[in-house]
C-alpha cells in the first residue's frame, strides 16, 4: 500500500515538474508567448530533422495544417471546378456563403511554403473568411515546388484570378469587386499578383489581403531572422530550403514577383491589409512591405500581432482575431460603393 502511495506520489511530482519546466518556455527573449504555442515551438526546435519534399511528408504537413484550423460555418454551396491552366488541369474550389447576391469575389491562394498545402487544407479558414466578409471565394490549387518551381505557382493563380473575373456574373458574383489574399507563401502570390495585373492590364483588383507574407525571397539581413532562427516554429533554415526549392535559381529572387518588396514601383496596386506575428522571421519583411505601399500612395492597414507564431499556430483566439480583422477589411473593401 505504501508503495503505491510513493508511486503515485512520484507520477504527481514528476507531473508537476514537466508541467512547471514546459510552462517555463513560454518565456522567450522576444517575450511572453502563449503556452501551447510555446510547447509547439519547442517541439519544433527539437525536431532538426529538414524538410522533406517526399509526398508522403507533404501529405502529413497537409493534415497538421487542418488540425489546427477553426470550426468552418456551413457553406451555402461548395462546387470544383477544373481550369485549363498552363500546365495542364488547374482545380479551383468555389465557397458560396448563404447571403444573397451579387456578392463581391475573392480569389485565395493558400500558403505552405509553396510545396504544401494542396487538396485544400485550408478550406476551414476559407469558410470562415467566405462568411464573416460576405463574398464569393475561389480557391486555387496552384502547382508545387520542388516540381514545379517559379513562375509555375504563379502562372496557375493568374490564370485563376482572370477565370474568376470573367465568370463572376455566372458564379454569382460581381466582377468589379475582385479581391485577392493568402497567407504566408499564399501572401507572397497574392502580392505577385496584384503586381502582374497592375502591369498586364488587368483584371483589377479592389483589395488584397497579405497575412504573415513573404515579400523578400532574396535577403536573409532581418531583424526577425536573427531574433527567431529555428526556435519558433517556422524555422529559417527550413524557409531558405522551401526558397531553394520554389527559385532554385538565386539570381531570380531579385526578381519583383518573387520577392515584391523588391519592386521599383509599387504605386497602383490595389488597398492592402498586412497582418504579421511577433514570433515569426517574416515579421520584419511584411511590415517592411506595408511601409513601403503606403509610401507609395496605396492605402494601407497593418495589424502587428505582438504575440503567436507564424500563422498563429498553437493560439486560437489570436487566429480567431487575425481572421476577424481581416474579414473586417476584406468585407468593408470589397462591399464599399464603387466609384
Amino acid at each position: 500500500m505504501k508503495i503505491a502511495k510513493f508511486a503515485i506520489a512520484g507520477v504527481v511530482v514528476a507531473t508537476l515538474l514537466l508541467a512547471a519546466v514546459s510552462y517555463s518556455w513560454t518565456y522567450t527573449p522576444l517575450g511572453r508567448l502563449e503556452y501551447f504555442a510555446a510547447v509547439l515551438a519547442k517541439l519544433a526546435q527539437w525536431n532538426d530533422r529538414p524538410i522533406s519534399f517526399a509526398e508522403a511528408d507533404r501529405i502529413e504537413a497537409n493534415e497538421s495544417v487542418r488540425s489546427f484550423m477553426l470550426a468552418a460555418p456551413a457553406m451555402k454551396r461548395v462546387e470544383d471546378f477544373t481550369l485549363q491552366g498552363p500546365g495542364g488541369d488547374l482545380p479551383v474550389r468555389v465557397y458560396w456563403p448563404d447571403f444573397e447576391g451579387p456578392l463581391p469575389v475573392y480569389l485565395d491562394i493558400h500558403g505552405g511554403g509553396w510545396w504544401m498545402g494542396d487538396g485544400f487544407a485550408m478550406e476551414a479558414a476559407v469558410k470562415r473568411l467566405a462568411h464573416n466578409a460576405r463574398i464569393i471565394i475561389a480557391s486555387v490549387d496552384y502547382r508545387l515546388a520542388p516540381q514545379h518551381p517559379y513562375p509555375a505557382a504563379l502562372d496557375d493563380c493568374m490564370v485563376a484570378l482572370r477565370w474568376l473575373h470573367d465568370h463572376a456574373r455566372e458564379l454569382g458574383g460581381d466582377p468589379e469587386r475582385l479581391g485577392i489574399g493568402g497567407g504566408s507563401a499564399g501572401g507572397n502570390l497574392a502580392a505577385a499578383v496584384a503586381l502582374r495585373a497592375r502591369d498586364e492590364g488587368g483584371p483589377l483588383i479592389r483589395f488584397q489581403n497579405l497575412t504573415v507574407p513573404a515579400t523578400d525571397l532574396f535577403s536573409t539581413d532581418w531583424p526577425s531572422y536573427e531574433e527567431t532562427g529555428d526556435r519558433y516554429m517556422l524555422k529559417v533554415a527550413g524557409i531558405e530550403r522551401m526558397i531553394e526549392a520554389y527559385v532554385p535559381d538565386p539570381a531570380r529572387r531579385r526578381e519583383p514577383h518573387v520577392s515584391p518588396l523588391l519592386a521599383e514601383d509599387l504605386s497602383g496596386l490595389p488597398p492592402a491589409i498586412v497582418v504579421t506575428a511577433h514570433f515569426d522571421p517574416l515579421r520584419d519583411q511584411g511590415i517592411a512591405y506595408a511601409k513601403r505601399l503606403e509610401a507609395a500612395g496605396v492605402p494601407t492597414q497593418l495589424h502587428a500581432e505582438d504575440g503567436g507564431l507564424h500563422g498563429f499556430i498553437g493560439s486560437p483566439e489570436r487566429m480567431e482575431r487575425a481572421q476577424r480583422i481581416t474579414a473586417q477589411a476584406v468585407g468593408a473593401a470589397l462591399h464599399a460603393e464603387r466609384d
